[in-house]
């Protein structure tokens, strides 16, 4: 399933074909040990992720 990631700066990571597991990522996130996160070949810092959506959900937002 393809995903887009988006950060507070206002930029995005499209995701192709990725195997996400949101139980392990969410476990990930809310670790406070934990400061970045690689997605998708980057490292980023947790804490500017926004949100994870898969394409399909911001296609349908875009059409309605």
């Amino acid at each position: 399933m393809d995903y887009q990631v988006q950060l507070n700066n206002g930029q995005s990571i499209n995701l192709t074909n990725a195997e996400f597991d949101a139980a392990a990522f969410t476990a990930i996130l809310n670790d406070q040990k934990v400061n970045f996160v690689n997605i998708g070949g980057a490292i980023i810092n947790k804490h500017i992720i926004v949100s994870v959506l898969p394409v399909t959900a911001i296609q349908s937002e875009t059409q309605a």
